[in-house]
């Protein structure tokens, strides 16, 4: 993944980046991957947020860092290779912890690719505690039109798990270039191994049209993780518009695991984007 231009930030606060689809960016049928969408969100927060002072290595140097804890992703299309993704990016006023920011994909010709609603907190290294987000408010600057902003209270699922049926369990392969530079697991990974876990055949008949994902607790490269698929019936993978529900776990005893982190993923035919 790369941008072309520098990022450019209106009087409005908004920040304007351009993206290229790469080929090394594209599944086996030229469509680009969900992850390179997630990947374009976190690389267009972070350079608006560098363009502020308030980027990860900016955070470190005052004993800070940021998270992601929540990416509600809408896809709308996807772009294939070479085609050029115009990203629209802001921050909105705090949600208790958190700092809110939306992220919005386009096409060459206007029509819209994505829409991630996302939630970040600001942790304070020493003590792993969240800070509160108004000074970094101040410091990246919130959206001055009202047209742009966007309700951000995303209700958190609350899903039985037990009534579900699993429809598979897949032990992802954590490697060195999974962590980031707050030597945790990056975010797009934790997707990337959900994917992983589901069927060819499925992955080639279906797209994501939309995620709902939760980053739950920080995992490290040493970690030993399992995805766990479930659907509402064990059929889940033949459905018209399919809904999976995935968890990764972490394994903290013989028998014990901890989920750190849970997807929620609607998906429709590749032939209907």
């Amino acid at each position: 993944m790369n941008h072309n231009d520098p990022v450019a930030i209106s009087a409005e606060n908004i920040a304007s980046l351009r993206f290229t689809t790469y080929s090394f960016e594209t599944d086996s049928l030229g469509a680009a991957q969900t992850a390179f969408y997630l990947r374009i969100v976190q690389e267009a927060a972070g350079l608006h947020a560098a363009m502020r002072g308030c980027s990860i290595m900016d955070l470190h140097a005052e004993g800070k860092t940021w998270v992601i804890t929540r990416n509600r992703i809408e896809i709308f299309g996807y772009t294939r290779w070479n085609e050029q993704i115009h990203v629209n990016t802001w921050a909105q006023e705090p949600i208790r912890l958190h700092l809110p920011r939306i992220v919005e994909g386009y096409a060459t010709d206007g029509s819209p690719l994505f829409r991630a609603k996302t939630l970040w907190a600001i942790i304070d290294l020493k003590n792993s505690r969240p800070l509160r987000p108004q000074e970094m408010n101040e410091r990246i600057g919130l959206v001055k039109d009202p047209s742009r902003i966007i309700d951000m209270n995303l209700p958190r699922p609350n899903t039985d798990l037990e009534a579900l049926h699993q429809l598979g369990t897949y032990k992802p392969r954590v490697t060195y270039l999974d962590t980031d530079r707050n030597q945790h697991i990056n975010n797009v990974s934790y997707l990337s191994w959900v994917l992983e876990a589901l069927p060819a055949e499925f992955r080639t008949t279906y797209k994501v049209k939309s995620a709902d994902v939760l980053y739950q607790k920080q995992t490290f490269l040493d970690d030993e993780l399992f995805v766990h698929t479930y659907a509402t019936d064990e059929n889940g993978y033949n459905e018209e518009t399919p809904s999976l529900i995935s968890t990764i776990v972490r394994q903290t005893g013989d028998d014990e695991e901890e989920i750190v982190f849970t997807a929620y993923t609607d998906w429709k035919k590749r032939s209907r984007f």
